[in-house]
C-alpha cells in the first residue's frame, strides 16, 4: 500500500495537475471508480490495516517483546496516518469530486480546491505509510541482530 500511495504523491497527482483541474478531477473520478471496483485493492488496503491491528494487539498483550515500541509506533502511525486519513478525509474528497459538474468551467476553482486538499492529505498518507514501513524494517533488523547475537 505504501508504494501505491507514494506513487500517487510523486507521479500520478503531479501528472494529473498538469492537465488542469477539471481534467484532473475527471481522471481522478475514473481512477476512483477503478479502485472501487477492484477486489485486489480492497484486499490489499484492508489487509494491510488488519495486519497492523493484529501486530498491535499481539505486541500490546506481550509488552516484553524486544523493541515492542517500534511495532506500536508503526501500527499507530499507519492506522492514524493512512486508514483514518483515507476514510475521514480522502474518501469524502473523492465523493466531492464525483458529484462536481465538470462541464461548467467556473467549477475549475472548486475542482482545484478539492484536488489541493486531496493532494495534501495523500502526502500525509505517503509520509505515514513510509514511516510505518521504516519502523517495521528497523524492528525486523533489530530482532534479527538480537537473535543472532549481533550488537
Amino acid at each position: 500500500m505504501s508504494g501505491f500511495i507514494v506513487a500517487f504523491a510523486i507521479a500520478i497527482m503531479p501528472g494529473l495537475n498538469q492537465t488542469g483541474s477539471l481534467s484532473a478531477v475527471h481522471s481522478m473520478n475514473a481512477i476512483n471508480h477503478a479502485i472501487g471496483g477492484s477486489p485486489l485493492f480492497f484486499i490489499l488496503f484492508w489487509g494491510t490495516g488488519l495486519l497492523h491491528i493484529v501486530w498491535l494487539v499481539i505486541v500490546l498483550k506481550n509488552l516484553k517483546i524486544p523493541f515492542a515500541w517500534l511495532v506500536i509506533c508503526a501500527a499507530g502511525i499507519y492506522l492514524c496516518g493512512v486508514l483514518f486519513v483515507t476514510l475521514r478525509l480522502n474518501v469524502p474528497l473523492n465523493k466531492e469530486m464525483a458529484v462536481l459538474d465538470l462541464t461548467i468551467s467556473r467549477n475549475d476553482l472548486l475542482a482545484g480546491d478539492i484536488l489541493e486538499r486531496w493532494i495534501f492529505w495523500n502526502q500525509m498518507r505517503a509520509v505515514s505509510s513510509l514511516m510505518s514501513v521504516l519502523l517495521l524494517a528497523i524492528y525486523l533488523r533489530a530482532i534479527y541482530f538480537l537473535n543472532h547475537g549481533i550488537k
